[in-house]
């Protein structure tokens, strides 16, 4: 059944368009709207109901529950970034787009891509044009669709594709970076966990037996270990359903998205975490800021796009009201104060001063990313002797409470 639809939308310079268009459903009225180069910002019924808002729009099919099983299922930014790449290599060299949508339904390495490919090349053979098509599918990170369009429009798409795969080898080389630096000290915890368990529910058990029948004063630190082994043996399964309670509550509370700004905006202040909070936004949205004015995306297009790619609710809506500002006629550094790290801020001031946003903004993400590594490294370097003295306190203290009940055995029978 066709309805009529209300629409607040931006056009590709970033002018705000306003109106109403017939559609069977809220898919097909944002699909029409994106062939004709408009870029949904709010979308309703004529006759009320419930309101698709930008960030439903922004981001897309590849956000949310689809992105996090497409992510395990699916192909990582370095697989995708190989494929995007061949496909703008081999549109730069003339060959025509359907036989290099082909080539990447056919080569790539993942079952997902190559559904995904094969899904846009057919729609490419209907007449459809490839960013609309590329929306649609969920393998494809939210911000291909708008870049895809912009290339469409210039006539450089290949080079916009070079873009989004320069844009995935980095956010993939972060993530590797970020991940090898994290390995040992996982592997350290868990094995301290083990260790830790071990001497709580066996062996420590096993000495109390032995020790019951022999009478005598325990020593204090003795009774504490055994009844904090006896508590651990006997009460571990309420303390697993107590935390599994207590997540489940927890992560129903977060689904509410007011809950989930609180949240977001209570971690920023956190020791440390805020900082890796605010350094990883600030590597997301400046990259993403960058590959948007460079494939020709107006600058509030290109902001709402590197939005999309902030997690933290709070900071997102921070930097929707930073938008709306720069729309407002503020620079974009004004409407950006006090949202990212200082050293992005002025990057960001300096580029829109001389005029070269776009290679200031890919130099904030270059320095964000290392910021956020070595922190990372630091803090890393900083947790591992700590793992290391806890889990050797424990021991310690294991020790002492069992030698000081061996010899005050010993002491007793003498």
């Amino acid at each position: 059944m066709i309805g009529r639809w209300r629409y607040r939308a931006a056009a590709a310079d970033g002018a705000p368009v306003r109106g109403e268009i017939d559609a069977a459903s809220e898919r097909e009225a944002v699909d029409e709207l994106r062939r004709r180069s408009l870029w949904v910002v709010e979308l309703e019924p004529s006759g009320g109901g419930r309101s698709l808002r930008t960030a439903d729009v922004l981001a897309g099919p590849g956000t949310g529950a689809a992105s996090t099983w497409n992510r395990w299922w699916g192909a990582s930014d370095a697989q995708l970034a190989v494929v995007v790449r061949a496909l703008a290599t081999l549109l730069e060299a003339g060959v025509p787009l359907y036989r290099t949508l082909t080539y990447a339904a056919r080569e790539s390495t993942t079952p997902g891509l190559r559904a995904a490919f094969a899904s846009v090349r057919d729609a490419v053979e209907r007449g459809e044009p490839l960013s609309t098509a590329m929306a649609a599918q969920s393998a494809f990170p939210a911000v291909f669709a708008p870049l895809v369009a912009a290339g469409e429009g210039s006539g450089t798409l290949d080079a916009s594709l070079s873009l989004l795969a320069d844009h995935l080898d980095r956010r993939e080389a972060l993530r590797a970076k970020l991940t090898s630096a994290l390995v040992y000290p996982l592997i350290l915890a868990f094995a301290s966990t083990i260790g830790v368990t071990v001497i709580l529910f066996l062996v420590v058990p096993r000495f109390a037996t032995l020790i019951s029948d022999s009478g005598g004063r325990l020593p204090a630190s003795t009774q504490l270990l055994i009844g904090l082994s006896a508590a651990l043996t006997k009460g571990w399964w309420l303390m697993l359903l107590t935390l599994g309670v207590t997540a489940v509550a927890f992560g129903r509370w977060l689904r509410e998205p007011a809950a989930r700004e609180r949240f977001d905006a209570s971690r920023l202040r956190w020791p440390l975490v805020g900082r890796l909070e605010r350094m990883r936004a600030a590597a997301g949205y400046t990259g993403t800021l960058a590959i948007g004015l460079r494939a020709g995306v107006s600058l509030v297009r290109s902001m709402g796009l590197a939005r999309a790619v902030v997690r933290n609710k709070s900071l997102a809506a921070s930097l929707t009201e930073a938008e709306r500002r720069v729309q407002g006629g503020a620079s974009l550094s004004q409407s950006l104060s006090g949202l990212l790290p200082p050293l992005t801020e002025r990057l960001l001031d300096v580029g829109e001063t001389g005029g070269n946003l776009a290679g200031m903004a890919a130099r904030a993400a270059e320095a964000a990313d290392g910021e956020l590594q070595r922190t990372v490294t630091h803090a890393v370097a900083l947790i591992e002797p700590v793992m290391i003295i806890g889990f050797g306190g424990v021991v310690g203290f294991v020790a002492l409470a069992l030698l000081q009940a061996i010899y005050g055995l010993n002491a007793g029978g003498l």
